[in-house]
């Protein structure tokens, strides 16, 4: 999975965003507000091609959580990621 060239982090008033740029920047349904932990995964993906495992690894790796509430708290966000096409899979 990488991150979609087309869409680029951003601040407003202290919150991060994911925003749709280059062909999709009129497409402001698809901008997607991020908390640490998807800010986190989507930093990952800006440099890397990583699978679910690779991820869920750096994830058990940063925070303090269990393999399963994590494994399944990538699966929702990848989901939602992947349906926006903000991720590619």
């Amino acid at each position: 999975m990488k991150l979609n060239s087309e869409f680029s982090i951003c601040e407003v008033a202290g919150k991060s965003f994911l925003a749709p740029t280059g062909s999709k920047v009129m497409d402001v349904n698809k901008m997607m507000d991020l908390n640490d932990t998807s800010l986190f995964i989507i930093n990952l993906l800006k440099e890397n091609d990583l699978t679910h495992e690779e991820l869920l690894d750096k994830m058990l790796d940063e925070y303090e959580i269990d393999r399963e509430t994590a494994d399944a708290d990538l699966k929702e966000f990848i989901d939602k990621a992947v349906a926006a096409g903000v991720i590619v899979k």
